[in-house]
């Protein structure tokens, strides 16, 4: 299965230019972080002018009176610096945090707003990976990352302003050291950016494999695989080690290099400053206060070396995010999109056809259920029944044809409109970690105890509940994991019956449950269906009875189409899914007619 499906589509702009869209607030606030940071930088290089005025006309000029004013100004320079410092680092933090917050927010709004198509052609681990390590990376830099940033970008410009401002000379002589020190930069960028990159695409590829095996655990163990599935670990793990470390290589190379030409660059200044000292054109002060810009002037080419690395790899990261979300919701409310009033559950299927790649799953299909009626799809296993109720879930939208409910096309409403009134029970029910009361209530958040309690007894949950400590406030494990498949079916029956659907979708929910298990879940399963518009995807006689009208699924068509009684009494591949058993005879009649 395809991991890198979100990275076909080609984001507007590339790398951190992105974070600008969540940046939070008004832009006052980022103006006055500016004015702080320039501010906090001015005092830093204002200091060593105020160096060179306490010796050259304090010290040698024997001025006490000079010498007292400037090492005051210094202290009060370096109070001044240390308050807006203080001020910046804080305000960069909140900044950095909260874009944080709202990248990994816009991120998981996003894709649950997503089609199933999407999630079909992606790995879980991932999607995880770009909510986890890619926006770890943002943290990272974000974080402190952002206050260096920011200062060191600022204190380099102001250093090297200050140095013309102290010495025309020296400062052309620190200009010369520059070129190499950007051609080194750019040398390291343009193979950083790929090394950075293939970093997260290795990171992902090892949280992938890791989700799966947690998730397949059960099978891994069943077969004995656990050896082959931690081969498969150790490979990624060791690509991934492999990527990490060519990217150290490249810092490994470029960090030691700038300190490097830092050093070449004191070196030129003190021996050139010395001979113009030497000729009487050149104080002490000046010298001295030169040396120490040339350290503010290469401590932020140090620092943002250092940042370097963690830039390329939070922009490696803000692009694998940006493929995110810039993938298009393919079932989306389209403008205008109408606000659904409560339902009467008429459903119209109108001639619709639908691939998930190039062969048609569907061909043609209609069909028609009318307020409260009840229609049961039957079929050989891939033959198009599931993808027939998604359709009507609107968790696609049909290539051809359409979908209606009370006369309106399902893609000119809004979606969450129709959504609150749709219900679906599935083969195998989700539970979220939580109480069994809490996973009742999630059809309807707001509901009230008593509501919750009532739903849950209403289908038999009780009973559930009686053999559980703590009852309804029982802690149900990720995935219902301590519950049988009768349990969980049982309790997803009772979430749905408290949603209130108009519209129900079944999907072979008395599959894989024993004879008693299942004949409690029938009897839920008449209370549910009460007064509802419902769609059932069979997969026991017993469930197809209920239904007003019984379909046969073949190959994305509807080859026949009728009642129990009359299907049977006809040779056709209803009667031979059934077995060719006599209706009247549950024991006797197969139990599976088949699943998609």
């Amino acid at each position: 299965m395809p991991e890198t499906g979100s990275e076909l589509v080609r984001p507007r702009r590339v790398g951190l230019s992105r974070l600008r869209e969540h940046v939070p607030g008004p832009r006052r606030r980022i103006v006055l972080l500016s004015v702080a940071a320039a501010g906090s930088a001015a005092c830093s290089a204002g200091g060593w002018l105020l160096v060179r005025s306490a010796i050259d006309d304090g010290m040698r000029a024997g001025d006490e009176g000079r010498l007292l004013l400037a090492v005051v100004g210094y202290v009060l320079v370096n109070l001044i610096g240390w308050a807006l410092a203080v001020r910046l680092t804080r305000g960069l933090a909140l900044l950095g945090q909260t874009i944080v917050l709202n990248v990994r927010r816009r991120l998981f709004d996003h894709l649950t707003g997503l089609s199933l198509r999407y999630f079909g052609g992606q790995r879980a681990g991932w999607i995880i990976a770009r909510l986890t390590s890619d926006v770890d990376a943002l943290m990272d830099v974000l974080g402190q990352g952002l206050v260096t940033l920011v200062s060191s970008s600022l204190t380099l410009v102001v250093a090297l302003l200050a140095l013309f401002v102290l010495d025309v000379r020296l400062a052309l002589l620190t200009l010369v050291i520059l070129p190499p020190t950007l051609l080194l930069t750019r040398w390291f960028q343009r193979r950083a950016h790929e090394a950075f990159g293939t970093t997260r695409t290795t990171i992902a590829a090892v949280t992938a494999h890791l989700a799966e095996s947690v998730g397949g655990m059960a099978i891994v163990q069943a077969f004995g695989q656990e050896r082959l599935f931690g081969r498969r670990f150790d490979e990624l793990n060791l690509e991934n080690r492999r990527t990490n470390m060519r990217a150290q290589a490249l810092m490994s190379l470029f960090f030691p290099g700038v300190e490097l030409l830092g050093a070449v660059a004191t070196v030129v200044v003190l021996g050139v400053g010395g001979v113009l000292y030497g000729e009487g054109t050149l104080t002490v002060g000046t010298l001295v206060a030169a040396v120490g810009l040339l350290g503010l002037l290469f401590q932020p080419l140090q620092e943002l070396s250092e940042l370097y690395g963690q830039v390329q790899s939070a922009g490696a990261a803000m692009e694998k995010i940006t493929g995110v979300l810039d993938t298009p919701a393919d079932v989306a409310d389209r403008p205008g999109a109408v606000a659904l009033p409560r339902l009467r559950g008429e459903l119209h299927v109108d001639r619709v056809t639908f691939a998930y790649g190039a062969a048609p799953v569907l061909r043609d299909v209609s069909l028609h259920v009318p307020p409260g009626g009840c229609l049961a799809l039957v079929g050989e296993s891939g033959g198009g029944k599931s993808t027939l109720a998604k359709l009507v879930a609107r968790f696609y939208d049909p290539d051809e044809g359409a979908v209606r409910v009370d006369g309106h096309d399902l893609r000119d409403v809004e979606l969450a409109s129709y959504r609150r009134q749709l219900g679906i029970v599935l083969q195998e029910p989700f539970l979220f970690s939580g109480t069994v009361a809490d996973n009742v209530r999630f059809g309807r958040p707001d509901a009230t105890d008593l509501e919750v309690r009532a739903a849950a007894e209403a289908v038999g949950v009780d009973r559930v509940a009686d053999r559980l400590e703590g009852r309804f406030d029982h802690v149900v494990r990720e995935g219902g994991a301590g519950l049988s498949a009768g349990e969980r079916q049982l309790i997803s029956i009772a979430r749905a019956l408290l949603a209130d659907p108009r519209v129900l979708i079944l999907d072979e929910a008395t599959s894989n449950i024993d004879r008693p298990t299942e004949m409690l879940i029938e009897r839920a399963l008449d209370r549910l269906l009460a007064g509802r518009t419902s769609i059932i995807i069979a997969h026991r006689l017993a469930t197809v009875r209920r239904a007003d009208e019984i379909l046969v699924v073949d190959h994305g068509r509807i080859v026949q189409r009728g009642r129990e009684a009359e299907l049977m009494r006809v040779d056709g591949p209803f009667r031979r899914l059934a077995g060719g058993l006599a209706v009247n005879d549950p024991d006797a009649v197969a139990a599976e007619l088949a699943g998609d």
